[in-house]
């Protein structure tokens, strides 16, 4: 190629350039290195994740609000996107379903400038439509989202993408069985690849099968979690592996067959425990007890409600955790197993301590002025105060 011949003048100049820079390389702009992971950001989501595995929604969502403001701060589109994925999951966990799903708008609008998948965002919307029985607008979201890409370009060991479940290397009776052999890395990379890609595919099945049970369409239903089951075969997921048994359960009650249903979902709580999700289990067990009741098995039913009321008094939920008590107590009066009966008022002691605690430590509230209203007349008929009901009034004719 012809171009512009330099003068002896501008040779000279040049050359001396070119020394000068050989002799003083650190004089000259050396290329900048790629910033690692924000430290701070890495920070927030995983006590973020923490708390929302542990069912904290309230610091989890505070963790998460911290991580999103620092995502941008940086202007990072991908981080952006999923913190406001996972600030959705949060409202979503606590049935704020408009915030939830504004946030879930503005996470596809940031992931679609990092140029990364939204599928999951549109599987979670599909999950808050099912939710509130707007059952033909999450089938538009299911499909919107089996249009999109599978969310695997990011690298797992970066991985940021909200509250999912992971394989993880814990020793557990319900782990994968399916492990990579020690190959190369690229054969690793195409296993991982894979498996993302099929996991991503069945947890599409399966919204569409939870999405046909609760409209009571069983063979339809059947048919998804067939085509989920198929794909999520050989992925090591324990989480896919949770909700395959969740949608199952949907099925078996939709067709009365209640044992069966209340079984899937022991065996979803043992999966959730084995990867630590432990946020969702106390629901999982309320719903079993619902089906191993529904089934006449009051022991395996009084059982799951005495754990979920255990759970929610480790959380401080003493309230939630009383109406569990209140729950089993009235299915034991037919049950007659004394194993049973000790173990609920074991339970129903604890709650009773705590709830008289709370209400010792209650901060007094402020005097109010009696209102100026005239008294009652002196021939009036006396008012009985209303009877004080004792915290364990229910729970006497256990004892």
């Amino acid at each position: 190629m012809r171009g512009r011949r330099f003068t002896s003048r501008e040779s000279f100049h040049r050359l001396a350039l070119l020394a000068v820079w050989m002799l003083c390389p650190g004089c000259a702009s050396q290329p900048k290195q790629v910033v690692p992971k924000d430290a701070a950001l890495i920070r927030q989501v995983s006590a973020g994740r923490e708390a929302f595995d542990e069912g904290d929604l309230q610091e989890a969502e505070k963790k998460y609000r911290r991580a999103l403001i620092r995502a941008w701060a940086i202007d990072d589109p991908y981080e952006s996107g999923t913190m406001a994925y996972n600030l959705a999951a949060c409202l979503t966990a606590r049935s704020q379903w408009e915030q939830a799903e504004n946030w879930l708008i503005d996470a596809r609008v940031e992931l679609c400038r990092a140029q990364s998948s939204a599928g999951n965002t549109w599987l979670l919307s599909a999950e808050i439509a099912m939710a509130q029985h707007c059952f033909e607008t999450a089938e538009r979201y299911v499909n919107y989202a089996s249009l999109a890409c599978p969310p695997c370009e990011i690298d797992e060991a970066n991985c940021l993408c909200g509250p999912a479940g992971d394989c993880r290397s814990e020793e557990c009776d319900e782990c994968c069985l399916v492990r990579i052999p020690c190959v190369g890395k690229k054969i690793r990379d195409k296993q991982s690849d894979r498996d993302c890609q099929q996991g991503y595919q069945a947890r599409v099945e399966l919204t569409r099968a939870k999405l046909a049970a609760k409209q009571f369409d069983v063979g339809g239903a059947t048919r998804h979690l067939a085509l989920a089951s198929e794909l999520a075969a050989e992925v090591c997921d324990l989480s896919l592996q949770a909700d395959r048994h969740d949608v199952a359960a949907l099925i078996h009650d939709a067709q009365a067959n209640f044992l069966q249903a209340g079984a899937h979902r022991d065996r979803e709580v043992k999966l959730l425990r084995c990867i630590g999700m432990y946020r969702e289990i106390p629901d999982v067990l309320d719903a079993a007890a619902e089906s191993y009741c529904s089934a006449e098995r009051l022991d395996l039913a009084i059982d799951r409600i005495i754990r979920s009321a255990r759970i929610r008094l480790a959380r401080g939920q003493l309230e939630q955790a009383w109406q569990r008590i209140r729950d089993a107590a009235e299915l034991v009066q037919w049950n007659d197993c004394e194993a049973v009966e000790i173990r609920l008022g074991l339970t129903a002691k604890l709650i009773e301590d705590a709830l008289v605690d709370a209400k010792r430590n209650a901060p007094c509230p402020p005097p109010v002025d009696p209102p100026s209203v005239d008294p009652p007349p002196i021939d009036s008929a006396p008012i009985d105060p209303p009877a004080s009901e004792s915290v364990l009034g229910d729970f006497l004719s256990l004892e």
